[in-house]
């Protein structure tokens, strides 16, 4: 090795973990109940919403329970989930993560497992569980700093999620246009079809979630297919629990409130006509090929037919928009049809989203979200057309055939879709108006993963990592990892 030494410098200032005085008695309420603590996790703005129903049942049924909250979203509109949702007295703690992927990942690790230790130290050894939520960051980093840094494994709401394609896929041809039998043909594949994994994508989700799992002791799967797939990876059965998507449990809750400005009074030319609602940020479609294909597919829209999209406006959007040069061209596209082309901010209020969906005036919801096409089986009156060659919520589509997967292929590869869906949905098998709604019962999946919940900590000696002998019961032991 040269002795020519280079140092490069790592580290950088982190801010410091806030901690709030609430904690000693929700601690001091588990001691007196002997009873674990429950801690659920927030760190995107689709956690606050999912996430948030959880906390609320969580205290109807007298669990010690606050919120961990990773800080990461702290602006007025990607954080305000914990305002809406009410969750401003159950947070405990705000780790406050900031940073890019790499820089979230590591201060995520020394900062969440530093949290349990301060915890064990200052407020008794009361075992403490963290419900992890899906497959952003926070779930695949945080099971691994609770692993490492307490000897513990967590909760995840919203597990077993595995990214998979039509075989068909394998069949198309990027640089061939699409005639309407190639169109009518795919969509039939996909709802008729074999579907194979293709777990690359959504990044970095996938890899997050697969993370996730190996730190998971109890699993809350939504629908048999997640179940299905974490069996097939190994994980104990006894351990994994179908019970639906908490998001339908916030549906039915927002579904019962007025936001505080009408999306309506924000954008008055949604009030007029049916709209497709447009948002699009997964990393692997702001590549320059499927983007292109994407704002190219948006313009064939509206320049061409009668359709009328707002696309919303997502930090990841804008930022491709000008690494493409493509800014000045959807501004003069929305002086041009004004009447029909609209770009917004990100709504800040998920009941604005409800409002709109619920309308009748958006006939469309064109996303490349995961959690959108969940949350569409609720909206009777919307397609969903997903803008991405695999899905991870593949159900929607072969089960409940309420969703239609719209590869990025190329501009005329997505209107035509688009413009297919809209035509011609139903005679292809499409049940785009009459959804079946595959999540769960509004109002219900909470209160059975809280129930869950309570019954693993009934006994008293709730292991939230056993060794195999304490699982398979050959004998019984007070603690599995929890030797830090």
């Amino acid at each position: 090795m040269s002795e020519d030494i280079q140092e490069i410098e790592v580290t950088r200032n982190l801010l410091p973990i806030k901690v709030s005085g609430n904690l000693q008695s929700v601690f001091e309420k588990a001691k007196k109940n002997k009873s674990p603590v429950l801690s659920i996790v927030t760190g995107t703005k689709p956690d606050f919403y999912k996430q948030a129903p959880l906390v609320l049942e969580a205290a109807k049924e007298g669990l010690p329970v606050f919120v961990i909250n990773t800080g990461q979203h702290f602006d007025d509109v990607l954080g305000f989930g914990i305002k809406e949702f009410n969750l401003q007295d159950f947070v405990g703690c705000n780790l406050q993560i900031r940073g890019d992927l790499m820089e979230k990942a590591s201060e995520l690790i020394i900062k969440f497992g530093s949290f349990g230790r301060h915890c064990q130290k200052h407020f008794g050894r009361s075992p403490l569980l963290p419900i992890v939520h899906g497959d952003t960051l926070v779930a695949g980093i945080a099971p691994l700093a609770w692993v490492f840094g307490m000897g513990q494994k967590v909760g995840q709401n919203e597990a077993g999620l595995r990214s998979m394609s039509p075989e068909a896929i394998k069949h198309l041809r990027a640089g061939k246009e699409p005639t309407r039998s190639d169109i009518q043909k795919f969509i039939k594949s996909q709802f008729e079809g074999k579907w194979f994994l293709a777990r690359e994508e959504p990044f970095p989700e996938q890899i997050d979630t697969w993370i996730c799992s190996a730190g998971t002791q109890f699993f809350f799967a939504p629908t048999q297919l997640n179940k299905d797939n974490l069996v097939r990876e190994g994980y104990p059965e006894d351990f994994v629990y179908v019970v639906g998507n908490s998001v339908v449990d916030a549906i039915y809750q927002k579904r019962k409130q007025k936001p505080s400005q009408s999306v309506f009074d924000l954008y008055p030319q949604l009030e007029k006509g049916e709209w497709i609602r447009m948002d699009i940020h997964r990393r692997e479609n702001l590549t320059q090929r499927r983007f292109t294909s994407i704002i190219g597919g948006l313009t064939e829209l509206v320049k061409n037919t009668d359709k009328k999209v707002v696309l919303v406006m997502l930090n990841a959007t804008a930022s491709a928009l000008r690494q493409y040069d493509l800014e000045t061209r959807l501004q003069k596209l929305s002086e041009q049809y004004p009447d029909k082309f609209l770009i917004t901010p990100l709504w800040k209020e998920y009941v604005n989203v409800i409002e709109f969906l619920d309308s009748g005036h958006c006939w469309a919801e064109m996303t490349d979200s995961g959690s959108m096409q969940e949350e569409l089986l609720y909206f009777p009156k919307v397609v969903s057309l997903t803008v991405r060659l695999n899905t991870d919520r593949p159900e929607t589509i072969f089960d409940a055939k309420s969703n239609v997967l719209v590869p990025p292929l190329s501009p005329c590869w997505i209107s035509s879709m688009v413009n297919e869906a809209y035509d011609r949905g139903s005679s292809l098998g499409i049940r785009l108006r009459k959804k079946k709604q595959i999540y769960g019962k509004p109002g219900k999946v909470s209160k059975n993963i809280i129930k869950i919940i309570k019954k693993e900590f009934e006994n008293g000696d709730a292991n939230f990592y056993p060794w195999l002998h304490q699982r398979l019961g050959l004998w019984k032991e007070k603690q599995g990892l929890d030797y830090m």
